[in-house]
């Protein structure tokens, strides 16, 4: 009898496991296809160069192995849209 109940929870625990997963996997493709939408977004590309704009102005107020490296990434940040 308890062997059972036990190979019933088992069994139980496994398609709740499959069902949720597919379930999960959608809602999951749905919020990345909204960030993937918000990343491209015209307001969000706007953003994103005014924040590198920022960030190469006040670079030049950091230590030089700094001040490139923040000059860079800003650079990279920019070329990437």
């Amino acid at each position: 009898m308890k062997i059972k109940t036990v190979l019933i929870a088992a069994v139980a625990a496994g398609a709740g496991y499959v069902l949720g997963t597919r379930a999960g996997r959608a809602k999951f493709e749905q919020l990345k296809a909204r960030a993937s939408d918000l990343a491209h977004s015209p307001q969000a590309q706007e953003a994103v160069a005014k924040v590198a704009d920022l960030a190469k102005q006040n670079a030049g107020k950091l230590p030089d192995p700094l001040a490139d490296a923040v000059t860079s990434v800003a650079d990279s940040v920019q070329h990437k849209q």
